[in-house]
């Protein structure tokens, strides 16, 4: 089962947090973890290739203070959890549902968080909120040789020590693949790569170079959208590139997924792209 939780939340007092919240919340969603399941949570987090899981940077209006920044409680501030296994989203269901049930708070960098509200549900999420599964994602996927994809968070990807700052079709498509062959059971072959390194190719795109702190350091990434194309119209390579188009809202993209980096979404028509005004961190 694939999940992307969105929580909403509100601070009980003006609060000053960390300018690397991607990073934080990383190291709260391991806590709430641990506190439910140990066990679980020692696996995950000792995974040595690619995490069950992406973790969003903290949305919503913060004001600089310094170095670090204030959310206030007349605001309401939202994160995202994706999981890519069963068993990770049972416990995660589980401590999420309950915080919500019980009125329940968070501690995000020393402050104190009501949570106000968790969703899975699209609509109400601005389209960041889903629960699917492989299965679903491969039969719903079509073979259209069009696909648009939003990056929300700073994206790179990291290669012999450097960071590569473009979403070339190989590299965005390659760690899709990378991730649906180990948490599905319908394995995309290798040649699927090379495919796309012969036939995809970026027809437009409206990209923005940003930085993202992660405590004393920086690091940089590209935002906004891309559109790809294929001339190579195989209905079977086509289908795979679609499915793993729908998968990346789950899975993200390139490197520290898992610390708020590389959040991905495909938008539904080149319409929705050029029109589209998302919350930068």
């Amino acid at each position: 089962m694939f999940a992307s939780f969105v929580v909403t939340l509100r601070p009980t007092q003006t609060a000053s947090i960390g300018n690397s919240s991607g990073k934080s919340l990383h190291g709260l969603f391991f806590k709430m973890l641990e506190q439910q399941d140990r066990s679980l949570a020692e696996r995950v987090h000792a995974e040595s290739d690619f995490k069950p899981l992406t973790v969003s940077p903290l949305r919503g209006r913060l004001k600089p203070d310094g170095l670090r920044r204030l959310a206030t409680p007349d605001q309401l501030y939202w994160a995202r959890y994706t999981i890519l296994s069963d068993e990770l989203f049972n416990a995660l269901s589980k401590i999420l549902l309950g915080k919500f049930m019980y009125r329940d708070s968070v501690t995000l960098d020393g402050a104190e968080f009501a949570v106000q509200n968790v969703t899975v549900d699209p609509e109400w999420s601005r389209g960041w909120g889903r629960i699917s599964s492989a299965e679903e994602i491969w039969e719903h996927a079509a073979a259209t040789p069009e696909v648009t994809l939003r990056f929300s968070s700073p994206t790179t990807f990291r290669q012999r020590g450097l960071s590569l700052m473009f979403p070339i079709p190989s590299n965005v498509f390659h760690t899709y693949v990378e991730k649906w062959n180990m948490f599905t059971q319908i394995p995309i072959d290798e040649g699927f790569i090379p495919w796309v390194e012969q036939n995809v190719a970026v027809e437009a795109h409206e990209l923005q170079t940003r930085m993202m702190w992660y405590g004393d350091y920086q690091l940089h990434g590209f935002m906004g959208w891309v559109r790809y194309t294929a001339k190579d119209k195989d209905a079977a390579r086509l289908k795979q590139l679609n499915a793993l188009a729908d998968f990346a809202l789950f899975c993200g993209t390139g490197h520290k997924a898992t610390q708020g980096m590389g959040q991905t979404r495909r938008l539904p028509s080149r319409a929705a792209a050029e029109s589209s005004k998302e919350e930068e961190e």
